[in-house]
């Protein structure tokens, strides 16, 4: 089996080819992706498709789509921008793969849960939720998931939807000032208050990054392996249960011994963002079948990536904000 992950260098897509190394020949594209710009990035992108196309030949293959920078901060023209490059992918795909080669693959698309549940209504959120973003992030994340599904109905490929919770781990981008469970560890290895707008007792479902590729991957497989008329599966990549931050802040205490510093904010549109968000997955469940990550090993595995790479870079690399954005 022949694999591509598109966005290798990130937390998602990093795992999801360490994941896939067990039972497929990695595609490594030659030189990296100039994300920042577009017209080179659609070249590599074409240039790669055409490559991917050759080697995959006569064999089954999975491309994982696992790129992006936007965030639920991110602005309507950054985010359309990301979906006109996902849109070049999937033309790149149907120029460069004949129609029996699409038949032997699938295409995995990294979706945000809370990105297109945001306004939706009963809780907990399965894949047979109407979505309904309130955010270009999430509306862009919609747009993009409708596009897969056009282009599979059209072609008949496989396609694995995924839409992952607050997804953590270690390597995570501080720059995009996100990510609770590292701005706790960075504010407790550098002794730094977090500056917190919301309750303590706001919930939030945080997957660990491991579990959340080995989800990804197990539903890429079932999907690839199903034998029946399905072309379009849909996958929430969750945790199995909530944490409050408090829940958070009070493991942290527990297993570093040092109580995080926290101040508190009051900011009144922040503060409208709903207490709990909850999810329940009821599709490709076969997919969930292991023990998944207990949030004490996940916050020690992430401080001891920040710790080594402190212990390498002092103060070079840049320590995320010590606010953070629900």
């Amino acid at each position: 089996m022949k694999v591509w992950v598109i966005g290798r260098g990130g937390l998602l897509g990093n795992s999801v080819e360490k994941q896939c190394t067990n039972f497929a020949e990695i595609f490594a594209p030659t030189g990296e992706f100039v994300w920042s710009d577009s017209a080179q990035l659609r070249l590599q992108i074409n240039d790669s498709c055409t490559k991917f196309s050759e080697i995959a030949r006569d064999d089954q293959w999975a491309i994982f789509w696992c790129a992006g920078k936007g965030t639920l901060s991110s602005t309507t023209e950054q985010m359309a921008e990301e979906t006109r490059i996902f849109e070049e992918f999937l033309k790149s795909v149907e120029k460069n793969f004949g129609r029996k080669l699409l038949q032997a693959g699938v295409i995995f698309h990294a979706s945000s849960a809370g990105g297109v549940y945001a306004g939706s209504e009963n809780q907990p959120f399965t894949e047979l939720t109407t979505p309904q973003p309130t955010t270009a992030y999430g509306e862009a994340k919609l747009k993009q998931e409708d596009c897969l599904g056009e282009f599979s109905d059209r072609l008949g490929i496989r396609v694995v939807i995924g839409r992952i919770s607050n997804l953590y781990g270690a390597n995570q981008d501080l720059s995009k000032n996100q990510g609770l469970i590292s701005t706790i560890c960075s504010s407790i290895l550098h002794r730094q208050p977090i500056n917190l707008f919301v309750p303590l007792e706001t919930s939030r479902n945080y997957v660990y990054v491991a579990d959340a590729s080995r989800i990804i991957v197990d539903s890429a497989k079932i999907a690839l392996a199903d034998s029946g008329l399905t072309r379009k599966f849909m996958k929430l990549v969750v945790a199995d249960e909530n944490l409050t931050i408090g829940n958070i802040l009070s493991v942290a205490k527990t297993v570093f011994r040092l109580k995080p510093l926290i101040t508190a904010s009051s900011n009144t549109k922040i503060n409208k963002q709903p207490r709990s968000i909850n999810f329940k997955s009821v599709s490709l469940l076969d997919a969930d079948s292991f023990c998944k990550t207990r949030i004490s090993v996940g916050l020690k595995r992430v401080m001891a990536d920040l710790n080594s790479d402190f212990l390498r870079n002092g103060s070079k690399r840049q320590k995320p904000s010590n606010l953070v954005k629900f």
